[in-house]
């Protein structure tokens, strides 16, 4: 059954502002709390107003890069017992061989691997998560090993690295909640059609990988949260099976690719 109350953070855009509308929708907007970098009016951008639901809660001036955000976080849910906690915070910058960047590799591993730790410890020790709550991290298949071949190629480093420290965080996470009933999962979304991933240049691949923008992936993601449990906890899946993979037919079969997800994505 849905969550009494979700937290989103990292909900200002993308995928994290369609989860807010899709949980809003299904569970009341009083019962959605979303994190955002800035501040409704007059941010750093000039923009004012509210994208989202009239009713949601939306915690301001949350910045994943900071050591306080687990702690920013849990003042901001006042008292709030959270069902369902998804970090949809990321950040990517492209990297090749002699144009390696220290602070960008620096802040996807903060943003990505280290920020969440903190974020579910700040929840865990404030008693801020509601029994039996579900913790989804988005990772991407980006951090899989197994998935990344020689015709692919190097280069971004960070991008590729700082998922795979997030997908083995949220794994050694699991053991630590596992003995309070909470189940956590990474999660590949899917391709998404993000300004994110335009800005990286991967706007030439949407049509060739099936990219979906992120209120198409909200679904499917809604259905995965749904069936979350223990037995599923501590791994690493695909909502909307092998779509968007670039590379799923070629290290893992073409049977594989043809299964309905979600499926399990090897590290």
């Amino acid at each position: 059954m849905p969550p009494q109350a979700a937290l989103i953070v990292g909900a200002s855009k993308g995928l994290g502002l369609a989860l807010v509308k899709k949980y809003a929708s299904e569970i009341g907007a009083s019962n959605v709390y979303a994190t955002i970098r800035g501040y409704l009016d007059g941010n750093s951008k000039g923009d004012t107003g509210s994208p989202f639901p009239e009713g949601v809660h939306v915690i301001e001036d949350i910045d994943v890069s900071e050591e306080d955000v687990g702690s920013k976080i849990v003042e901001g849910l006042q008292g709030a017992a959270i069902g369902l906690v998804v970090y949809v915070s990321g950040i990517l910058k492209p990297e090749e061989m002699g144009k390696a960047n220290w602070k960008d590799e620096v802040a996807m591993y903060t943003i990505c691997a280290i920020a969440p730790v903190f974020v579910v410890q700040s929840l865990l020790m404030s008693s801020s998560l509601a029994p039996d709550a579900k913790i989804i991290l988005l990772t991407s298949e980006a951090g899989s090993i197994t998935l990344r071949t020689e015709g692919e190629g190097g280069g971004m480093y960070g991008h590729h690295g700082s998922k795979a420290a997030g997908n083995m965080v949220g794994h050694l996470l699991s053991y630590d909640l596992k003995e309070r009933g909470i189940s956590i999962a990474m999660i590949h979304p899917g391709f998404l059609k993000t300004g994110m991933t335009k800005d990286a240049g991967m706007e030439e691949f949407y049509d060739k990988m099936g990219a979906v923008t992120p209120d198409e992936a909200a679904v499917p993601f809604y259905e995965f949260a749904e069936k979350l449990n223990m037995d599923m906890s501590g791994k690493f899946w695909a909502p909307m099976g092998a779509r968007g993979i670039g590379n799923a037919e070629e290290v893992l079969g073409k049977e594989w690719t043809k299964q309905p997800g979600p499926l399990e994505l090897p590290w």
